[in-house]
């Protein structure tokens, strides 16, 4: 009797968990995808280069005196800075090789510059497609859809 009893209750509680199952309906999945955000170039401004004038004032052994009494007469400090001609053309050569180097930083700006409008192409092509996508979604109501429309089928 007692086996009939437990035997019935757990034929009972099989029905109520198959009948369970039966009533409900399966969860509906929610996709959606979220336009991809730019990326900020931040650079930080360059100052404004203004270039001071140097007076270049050549002295040989035949005006040396000349330079030096005019110097004297107009109070300016009489000193030489002087270069070889070795110098003179090292220095030359650094000034050709510091216009060479902004050739080069202004070719890598022109590269960022370049990026940076392929990527905003790249992602408006991108997010155009994510809202090509969530529209095809939002229309399509039937599961078997959606799972082609994703590429999961």
């Amino acid at each position: 009797m007692q086996k009939r009893l437990i035997a019935s209750a757990l034929g009972f509680g099989l029905v109520l968990l198959t009948s369970g199952c039966v009533g409900s309906q399966p969860q509906k999945i929610e996709i959606s995808a979220k336009p991809i955000e730019r990326p900020e170039l931040v650079l930080p401004k360059a100052d404004r280069l203004d270039m001071r004038t140097a007076d270049w004032i050549i002295i040989t052994p035949e005006n040396y005196e000349e330079v030096f009494n005019k110097l004297t007469a107009e109070r300016k400090a009489v000193a030489l800075f002087a270069l070889t001609d070795k110098g003179y053309e090292a220095l030359a050569l650094n000034i050709n090789d510091l216009r060479t180097h902004i050739q080069q930083l202004n070719a890598i700006i022109v590269a960022y510059e370049g990026y940076y409008a392929d990527s905003n192409s790249a992602l408006d092509a991108a997010n155009e497609e994510i809202n090509n996508v969530n529209k095809q979604l939002d229309e399509s109501e039937q599961p078997q859809e959606r799972k082609k429309i994703l590429g999961l089928f």
